[in-house]
Order: structure tokens, then C-alpha cells, then sequence
């Protein structure tokens, strides 16, 4: 072989040997090229669901701002509004307003006149801010409206204590405590007439844990542990009597004063739905027409709602109470000439329950009147005579010492003047008597 040849051969070696090595290098570079878009790939898909969640934040955090910024500025309107209001109002306006307000106060720390003293009394205010009368608070909202029917208490009795009705007791009371806006008028006056007819029910009963806020009731701020205090034993006291209104309109008015909004406007729903279940009963005006309530304490919230006060009461056979009212002044300037002098209540079923379950007070209460009537119609002890002592009273006389009756045959008949013989004169001798001359044989 030449050397051209040769020269050749190893040419194309060499040649061939270039080739095998930047094709080695050609297929390393792109294993290396395919691992690290595969690693770009796991990545970008790592980081999209986190950069998409930051994305939602960013945009909710700006809506929430957004909202916050337009509420503020509502509420700055609102404030600006009120103040122009409040300084292009007369001066006499205001001193009404401030009359009104204490009014509205001295209500609520004044308590009925059958009560302690100090209970926080109901106002209109209470059950809705926004309105100082029931009148107004009808007019706002249609759903509130009340319609007055007087009540069947023999149906409602039957149907709160049958467990298939759906006015089964337990089954409202059950949506009453889990705030249920689904329940209807019917269903309120049901749970609330109702409870009369349950066990449990007494009249006259009062919760040991009642008298613990009444310490609290004439403060016109409190605390934030007397807050805690009054809320801990009003809500015990609601839990033992679920139908307290005293105790739900100061649990409102409390839980507003901390700024606890929401647990206040459940309370105040409950409050006020309550109080419709009794104007739905009647009008007050009259027997036939008599407010229906499960309390005597109710007929005063009643009246302090309608914008009155109680100045005295009144019992009506066969069982009504007649409250004597005076109108404060908003409610003698709003009516005029319509306004009442008094109210009527039907409590002939409490009486009649509070009987069923207290028998033995009857009993003691007809001893007392007989034990009365019989202190009355007993004698003085002073025009009593004194008993005759035995050792002064003569013995018995025996039968057989009394002498019998004379017989009057053996009465010896009274001497005749003509038969007593005259007196003897000595001088005169009777001449003596022929001899009898005795004939012959």
C-alpha cells in the first residue's frame, strides 16, 4: 500500500472516530436539554395553583378594602348629615328631644307597680330603634304587621301537647332557641299561649338568678364586667323562664351598650315577635276585645310599649284586670283626643292553671275565709257567762225523798162557821135530856 493510500485510510479513521464523538456529545447534550425542561415543567406547575391563590387573595383583599372604604364613606356621609341636621334644628326641637329622651329613660329603669322595684320596663325604642311607636313600626314593614284574632285556647291547648301537630310545644321551642326567621305569627302565638299548658308553667314563679341584675337595672352605663355579670345571669334566668320579657329587653339594651350587634338583633327578633303574640290577642280596649297574657308582669310591659304607665289596678269578676293608665307626653301629643284611660287583660286561664297546680293554696286559702267568718260571728268572751262551779250546783234530789202528792180526798174539807160550837157560859147550864123511854116488851 502507498502512502496516498495509507494517508487515506487513516483520514477516514480519524474521520469516522470525530464522528462517533460529537455524536456522543451531540445525544449527551440532549438528554441533559430534555431533564432540565422537564424539571422547568414540574416547576411552573408547582408555582401556577400558588401564584392563582395569591391572585384570588390579592383581588378578595382588595374588594374587602373597597367595601370598608364605601362604608366609611357612607358613614361619614350619614354623620355629616345628622350634624347639618342637628344644627339647622331649632332650639326648641331640642330641648323636646332631650324631654323625650328622658322620658324614654325614666321608662325604662321605672318597674310595674306589681314587681320589685328597678325592673327595666319596655318601650317601643326597645323592640325597634328606629320607631317610637307600634304604629310606625307597622307602617315600615308589611311582614311586622299584627292581625288581631281572639284565641282559641282549647284548640291551642290540643295542639302544643300533641306531638304530631306541627304546633307540637317542644317542636317550636326547639326553632324559638335556634332563631328560626322561618316561624310564622300562628307559630308564635302557638308557643307563647302554649306554655301555659305545659308542665312547668307557674304564674307566680320567679328564677333565683332574676334578682341578681336588679343591682344593675337604674345604671344608665355599666361595666364591661358588669356587662358579663348581667348578661351571665339574664341569660340563666332566660333559660329558667324563657318567656321573661323584663330580662330580654335588659339583655338587649346591655349587649348593645358592649357593641355586641349580633347577639343583641337575635334577643331583640325574639323580643319583638313575642310582644306581637300578645297585641295579636286583642285590642285592649274592653273585656271582649282583652289583651291575652301568660304573666301579670306582661300587662305592664304591654302598657309601657303602647306608651303609658300604669297609675293603678283594677280585679273584674269573673276574671279580667283593668289597668288605669296615664299617656306620657309623646303618646297624649301623637293621639290627642284618642287616648286611653285604661287597659283590659284576660287572666281567667292563669287562674285556672294556677289552681290546677296548686291545689292545696285554695284549700288554705277557703280555711282562712271560714276561719274569718268564724272569728266574726263568734261571741265576745267578755258577754260569755262564766261557768257555774260544779262544787256550787245543788245535788239531785232522790226520787224516792220527794214526798208523794197528797191525795185531794184526804184534804180535810174547811170548817163551817155555823158547825164550830159557840163558847160555854158557865152561868148557863144545859138542862139535861128527858131519859129515853124504852117501851115494853
Amino acid at each position: 500500500m502507498d502512502c496516498n493510500s495509507r494517508l487515506e485510510n487513516m483520514t477516514d479513521s480519524k474521520y469516522r472516530q470525530d464522528n462517533s464523538i460529537s455524536f456522543k456529545h451531540c445525544r449527551m447534550s440532549g438528554w441533559r436539554a430534555f431533564l432540565w425542561m422537564l424539571v422547568t415543567v414540574i416547576c411552573m406547575a408547582i408555582a401556577v395553583p400558588n401564584e392563582a391563590e395569591a391572585a384570588k387573595k390579592r383581588s378578595s383583599k382588595a374588594k374587602t378594602t373597597a367595601t370598608a372604604k364605601k362604608k366609611t364613606a357612607t358613614r361619614n356621609t350619614a354623620k355629616k348629615t345628622a350634624s347639618t341636621a342637628k344644627s339647622t334644628s331649632s332650639s326648641k326641637k331640642r330641648k323636646t328631644t332631650s324631654k323625650s329622651r328622658k322620658g324614654s329613660s325614666s321608662r325604662r329603669r321605672a318597674g310595674s307597680s306589681s314587681s320589685k322595684g328597678g325592673n327595666w320596663a319596655l318601650t317601643a325604642a326597645d323592640v325597634n330603634p328606629d320607631s317610637k311607636s307600634p304604629e310606625v313600626k307597622a307602617k315600615k314593614s308589611s311582614k311586622r304587621q299584627v292581625t288581631v284574632e281572639r284565641p282559641d285556647l282549647e284548640a291551642i291547648r290540643v295542639a302544643t301537647l300533641d306531638p304530631k301537630n306541627p304546633m307540637y310545644f317542644p317542636k317550636l321551642m326547639k326553632k324559638f332557641n335556634r332563631n328560626d326567621t322561618t316561624m310564622t305569627a300562628d307559630e308564635f302565638r302557638h308557643l307563647y299561649l302554649g306554655y301555659m299548658f305545659q308542665e312547668d308553667y307557674d304564674p307566680y314563679r320567679e328564677s333565683p338568678y332574676s334578682s341578681v341584675t336588679d343591682a344593675y337595672r337604674n345604671k344608665t352605663s355599666h361595666s364591661k364586667e358588669e356587662i358579663d355579670t348581667i348578661r351571665k345571669y339574664a341569660e340563666l334566668t332566660l333559660l329558667d323562664n324563657p318567656f321573661d320579657l323584663r330580662q330580654m329587653s335588659f339583655l338587649v339594651h346591655v349587649l348593645k351598650e358592649r357593641r355586641k350587634d349580633m347577639s343583641a338583633k337575635i334577643w331583640e327578633y325574639r323580643l319583638e315577635h313575642l310582644l306581637g303574640a300578645i297585641k295579636s290577642t286583642g285590642t285592649g280596649e274592653n273585656e271582649e276585645n282583652a289583651w291575652f297574657v301568660i304573666y301579670p308582669a306582661h300587662e305592664y310591659d304591654m302598657v309601657q310599649l303602647m306608651g303609658y304607665h300604669a297609675v293603678d289596678a283594677d280585679f273584674i269578676e269573673p276574671g279580667f284586670d283593668y289597668l288605669i293608665v296615664e299617656p306620657e307626653e309623646e303618646t297624649a301629643r301623637r293621639l290627642r283626643d284618642k287616648v286611653q284611660k285604661g287597659f283590659y287583660f284576660d287572666v281567667r286561664q292563669i287562674h285556672q292553671q294556677y289552681e290546677l297546680k296548686h291545689p292545696e293554696d285554695g284549700n288554705e286559702e277557703d280555711e282562712a275565709s271560714d276561719a274569718a267568718i268564724d272569728e266574726e260571728s263568734a261571741e265576745d268572751p267578755d258577754d260569755i257567762p262564766a261557768e257555774e262551779d260544779p262544787d256550787d250546783t245543788p245535788a239531785e234530789e232522790d226520787p224516792d225523798d220527794i214526798p208523794a202528792e197528797e191525795n185531794p180526798d184526804d184534804i180535810p174539807a174547811e170548817e163551817n162557821p155555823d158547825d164550830i160550837p159557840a163558847e160555854e157560859n158557865p152561868d148557863i147550864i144545859p138542862a139535861e135530856e128527858p131519859e129515853a123511854v124504852i117501851p115494853a116488851g
